[in-house]
């Protein structure tokens, strides 16, 4: 169950963004007369857009006016190069700090993707400490959610990650109809959805907001995000926690390709512990006869998939592939999870009722249109031969991890409309040390991403241990609603409001089941497949997942 990741969407539900927009002319004297590295042009050619005055005001969709969040909007060139030209309109929302005397500055959070939308995401931290000293900002990164949103006009493919030979060989023909498409649609607008522009986006908002520095929250995606910006401006740059790392030498095809021995080392200790208690759940004594079950189950359900399963359309072997691999990795519901595993590969019928899932603005979607822009900024193979060998050996290796998902090739391959610019070099040279956090067995953004990036920003890291999940700090648990990860929580509070840098440590994830009986667990089972129907969302090195 993606615990930390349900809850963002709940959160989503009950938080908002919103708008307001004028752009006025002065620029502080400094910004307007000192170039920084971070633009491609002088400061003084951007003064329209970083003297532009921000203006807060209630939020255009329900579910944020009724989380109690402010909601703007401010414009920023398409292509910093040419600030003349074509113009996109960014969103952003705010929960303003609760202790104005205590107020620290604007704390800007992305939640992951590349393709999440962040506006939601102030409602997540609102009440907490950081809330206390911080403007919780929510920034929808240019090409997603409000912020001038790329759109394809086609669905981005997605195969699954047990594919047959024919599903490899289809798959390919459906993404060069993609890249196709995205040519066709947005062209122009592609080479300019970059992470290092999204930066720059944020360095507008700083501006216009009249503040010296920001400080910076990011999960998964946004551990690439923070250091860019620091990269770029360095002297902008105050405290800022990357929750999730990523590696960064993975952009972008390694970081996907991880994903899948870390899903499969999830499924070795996952099965170890149903061994341990094959008195109570009954699946066997060995861990790989237990895997051998699986794929039993797997291969049954693609001949006979299910329809009777509560609040899920169909249950087939990838659903069920999915299932595993969600169940294997979230250690702190081993036992709910293995109670509702049990039933389908028993065939057995699964309690619960249908219940409507509360409908959400698709303003809150991940955007896999500017997924597909933003990972084209690296390079990637042009081979496809090499693709489809990958392929085949991820799915036979890996079929509870991502499998074939990101040996496939993706619209970077087949592109006509390259960026404009080679992903910005990591340097922590001018501000803070950063904190940063990984988790031993994160199966988004393997572990081994965080001691590389705490080495290459001379910083310290944090290290979560025997923890499947994605996104650590102020996640909630789904069910209990309660914060998790106690000692991460005290850590980065530490370091966000007392700036209290610490050694290298390490806190413990959450508990695995004591003394396993029975499941007790009186809520509806279709709760656990809520988000079995949208795997991309948390296969992606997207957090809080």
């Amino acid at each position: 169950m993606p615990r930390a990741r349900t809850t963002i969407r709940a959160a989503a539900v009950a938080t908002a963004t919103g708008l307001a927009l004028s752009l006025a002319a002065a620029l502080p004297a400094a910004a307007d007369t000192v170039p920084s590295p971070g633009y491609p042009v002088e400061e003084s050619a951007l003064t329209p857009f970083l003297g532009q005055e921000i203006v807060w005001a209630e939020c255009p969709e329900p579910e944020l006016v009724a989380a109690d969040l402010e909601c703007t909007e401010f414009e920023v060139p398409l292509d910093y190069g040419d600030p003349d030209g074509a113009r996109l309109t960014i969103a952003a929302s705010r929960a303003a700090a609760t202790d104005p005397e205590e107020r620290l500055g604007l704390l800007l959070i992305n939640p992951g993707g590349p393709g999440g939308p962040a506006r939601h995401m102030p409602a997540a931290l609102s009440g907490t400490s950081a809330h206390g000293v911080y403007d919780l900002i929510g920034m929808d990164p240019r090409g997603t959610g409000a912020s001038s949103p790329l759109d394809c006009g086609v669905e981005f493919p997605m195969i699954r990650p047990r594919a047959s030979d024919a599903e490899i060989s289809t798959d390919t023909r459906e993404k060069i109809r993609y890249a196709r498409a995205c040519d066709a649609a947005e062209g122009d607008r592609f080479p300019h959805m970059t992470t290092a522009n999204t930066a720059r986006d944020m360095d507008v908002l700083r501006a216009a907001s009249g503040e010296e520095r920001i400080n910076y929250l990011g999960y998964s995606y946004g551990t690439y995000l923070g250091p860019v910006y620091g990269s770029l401006f360095p002297e902008r740059l105050d405290r800022s926690v990357l929750d999730s790392s990523i590696h960064p030498d993975g952009v972008w095809r390694d970081v996907f390709l991880g994903q899948a021995p870390a899903g499969t080392a999830n499924m070795e200790r996952y099965t170890e512990w149903l061994a341990e208690h094959d008195d109570v759940y009954g699946f066997g004594t060995d861990p790989e006869g237990i895997v051998a079950l699986f794929d039993e189950t797997s291969a049954r359900l693609d001949e006979e998939p299910r329809d009777d399963v509560p609040n899920v359309e169909l249950v087939d072997g990838a659903t069920f592939d999915l299932l595993a691999f969600s169940a294997s990795r979230d250690q702190g519901y081993w036992d709910v999870n293995s109670w509702f595993l049990r039933l389908l590969v028993d065939g057995e019928p699964v309690p619960g009722e249908e219940f409507e899932q509360p409908e959400m603005d698709p303003v809150f979607d991940m955007s896999m249109d500017l997924f597909s822009a933003v990972v084209c900024e690296a390079e990637w193979p042009d081979r496809l031969g090499l693709y489809h060998q990958q392929s085949r050996e991820y799915r036979d290796a890996h079929p509870y991890g991502t499998g074939a998902l990101w040996t496939a090739p993706q619209a970077c391959t087949f592109t006509r409309n390259a960026p404009t610019e080679k992903p910005v070099e990591l340097v922590r040279d001018g501000y803070p040390e950063t904190l940063v956090i990984a988790a031993d067995h994160d199966a988004n953004t393997f572990y081994e991403g965080g001691p590389v990036m705490a080495e290459r920003l001379e910083s310290p890291l944090l290290t979560v241990t025997d923890e499947g999940g994605h996104g650590f700090y102020l996640m909630r648990d789904p069910y209990t609603g309660e914060l998790g990860h106690p000692c991460v929580n005290a850590v980065v509070d530490s370091y966000l409001i007392d700036g209290v840098v610490p050694e290298d440590t390490e806190c413990g994830g959450i508990p695995r089941p004591g003394s396993p009986e029975v499941s007790t667990f009186d809520g509806d089972p279709g709760l656990l497949l809520t988000d079995v129907e949208r795997p991309n969302e948390w296969l992606l090195p997207t957090a809080p997942r």
